[in-house]
């Protein structure tokens, strides 16, 4: 499918800290107006899921968001005092060279990130969650934005919530993703998936969708492109996907912010 290539320091796209619109993360280019389409998530932000079976244009969608973000809070006076647990974290059940790349670029960042790589045991990213949940229930915790980026849903057995996958004993981590789906977005914890195709979203979660706010579907559109779907503002609009960039890019993009 057709994906939007980054060149130079992709600085064109990248947001900077201190608009005070909160932290946003841009996902490609709207094919109406040629700009940058941003997804908020300050008040009301929620869930992005990516569907479809395009590797490079899921993970290039995934990496550019986490450059995104990660310039924003790099930028941010604050960041030191916030960000007393990691503002990213990763999780490959992919387990392909794309995700490889984007796993590695998210570790060059200048920021404590969490990588795990193709586990269906212990996963204690989603125990991080889980805690990260209890604590910001206390009155007056610090709620800065956590990011849980999620490479091939299709193959996250462990956390599968139907069938033989749903009973507590055997499957833990099944309840702690679901928690994370219902309750993350009022407490600054997001989620940005990507899934091969809805009926294995389905199989994880039955009602799935109804927890993304936003919905990125490849090959969504009438000509074979990829359409954006914002749930709450009722909004559609066709938009070119980022490609994923080189391990290269990737590295010196890092080296740069740091």
């Amino acid at each position: 499918m057709r994906v939007w290539r980054v060149a130079g320091d992709g600085a064109g796209f990248f947001g900077r800290a201190g608009d005070g619109r909160g932290l946003s993360g841009c996902v490609g280019v709207a094919e109406g107006s040629g700009e940058a389409l941003r997804l908020g998530f300050g008040g009301g932000g929620g869930h992005v899921l990516v569907v479809g079976r395009s590797a490079e244009a899921a993970l290039g969608i995934l990496a550019m968001m986490l450059f995104d973000l990660a310039t924003q809070i790099v930028g941010a006076a604050d960041r030191g005092s916030a960000y007393t647990t990691p503002p990213f974290s990763v999780m490959d059940f992919h387990g392909g060279e794309g995700a490889r790349v984007f796993g590695e670029a998210a570790m060059a960042l200048p920021l404590p990130v969490k990588l795990e790589r193709a586990t269906d045991t212990a996963m204690t990213t989603l125990s991080d969650f889980q805690y990260e949940l209890g604590r910001r229930a206390e009155p007056g915790a610090p709620r800065p934005a956590k990011f849980l980026f999620l490479c091939g849903l299709q193959s996250a057995h462990g956390i599968r919530s139907r069938g033989s996958y749903g009973e507590d004993g055997v499957n833990p981590g099944a309840a702690r993703f679901g928690r994370l789906l219902r309750e993350g977005p009022a407490n600054a914890l997001h989620l940005v998936a990507w899934c091969n195709s809805l009926a294995n979203l389905e199989l994880t979660v039955a009602g799935g969708l109804g927890f993304f706010r936003h919905v990125i579907v490849l090959e969504g559109g009438p000509d074979g492109g990829a359409r954006y779907t914002d749930a709450v503002a009722g909004r559609s609009v066709a938009v070119t996907p980022f490609g994923l960039p080189s391990a290269q890019w990737c590295e010196s993009f890092a080296r740069g912010l740091g």
